[in-house]
C-alpha cells in the first residue's frame, strides 16, 4: 500500500475516534468533574495528530482542502476553549465547544482524501498566514460566546468582559500579523499585495470591525456596546471565512 494512502487512512481513523470523544464531552462538559479537562486536552492532542499525519502524507502543511480547513478551524477553537476552560459559565464553555463541534462534524461532509498543494500554496507565507488566521477566528468566536454568556449571568460580569477584551485584543494583533503574511503570500502567488477578491476585501472589513471594537474603550458611553459588537462580529466572521470560501467563491477558496 502507498505510504501516503496508509497515513491518510490512519488520520481518518483518528478523526473518528475524536468524533466519539467530543460527542462524549457533550455529557461531561456541563459538569464540574475533573475528568472534563483531560478528556478535552487528550482529544485536542489527537486532532493535532491528525493534522501532523496528513502533513507527513503530503510533505507540506495540510490545509489544502475543505475537510482540512474545517478541521483546522475546529482545532483552533478547541485550543482556545482549553485556555479558558476554567471559566465558570457552562453557557460560555459549551457555546464555544458547540461551534467547534459543529465545524468538526461539518468537516466530515467533505472528502477526506489527500490534496497535494498547488504551486501557489508552496510558500512559507501561506503556512504562516492561514493557521494564524484560524486562531484569530477562534479568539473572536470566544468573544462572541462570552458576550452571549454575559447576558445570562447575574452578578459579576467582569470575567466575561475580560474574555471579550482578550479576544478583541489578541485576535486583532494576530490578524494584523496574519494580513502581512497574507500580503506577502499574495505577492509571491499572484504578483500583488492586494486583490479585489471577496476574501481579501472581507478580511479588510473584519480588520476594521475589530479595530473599532477595541476603540470602544476610548468612548465611555460606547463601552456597553462591546458585548453586542462581539456577537455581531461572529456573523462578520462567518461571512469572511465561510461565505467567501464556500458560498461566494474566491481565489482563496479551498478545493
Amino acid at each position: 500500500m502507498d505510504k501516503a494512502l496508509l497515513l491518510n487512512q490512519i488520520s481518518v481513523i483518528i478523526y473518528w475516534v475524536c468524533f466519539g470523544l467530543y460527542s462524549i464531552y457533550w455529557f461531561i462538559g456541563f459538569t464540574r468533574w475533573k475528568i472534563r479537562f483531560p478528556v478535552l486536552l487528550g482529544t485536542v492532542v489527537l486532532q493535532i495528530a491528525v493534522i501532523t499525519i496528513r502533513g507527513l502524507s503530503i510533505s507540506y502543511f495540510p490545509l489544502t482542502n475543505k475537510f482540512e480547513s474545517f478541521h483546522a478551524f475546529a482545532t483552533a477553537t478547541f485550543i482556545i476553549l482549553l485556555i479558558f476552560s476554567r471559566a465558570e459559565s457552562h453557557i460560555y464553555r459549551m457555546s464555544l465547544f458547540g461551534i467547534g463541534y459543529a465545524f468538526f462534524v461539518a468537516a466530515a461532509l467533505f472528502k477526506m482524501s489527500l490534496s497535494f498543494a498547488p504551486p501557489l500554496m508552496i510558500t512559507i507565507w501561506y503556512a504562516l498566514h492561514v493557521p494564524l488566521s484560524f486562531f484569530c477566528y477562534a479568539l473572536w468566536v470566544s468573544s462572541a460566546t462570552a458576550a452571549i454568556a454575559r447576558y445570562f449571568v447575574k452578578g459579576n460580569k467582569k470575567p466575561y468582559d475580560v474574555i471579550i477584551d482578550s479576544g478583541f485584543r489578541y485576535g486583532l494583533a494576530a490578524f494584523s500579523i496574519s494580513m502581512i503574511f497574507g500580503g506577502l503570500w499574495g505577492y509571491v502567488a499572484w504578483g500583488s499585495y492586494f486583490l479585489w477578491d471577496a476574501k481579501v476585501v472581507w478580511s479588510v472589513i473584519i480588520w476594521f470591525f475589530y479595530a473599532t471594537c477595541l476603540h470602544l474603550d476610548y468612548w465611555p458611553e460606547a463601552k456597553k456596546l462591546k458585548p453586542p459588537f462581539a456577537i455581531a462580529g461572529f456573523f462578520v466572521l462567518m461571512m469572511t471565512y465561510v461565505g467567501t470560501s464556500f458560498v461566494i467563491g474566491s481565489t482563496h477558496s479551498f478545493r
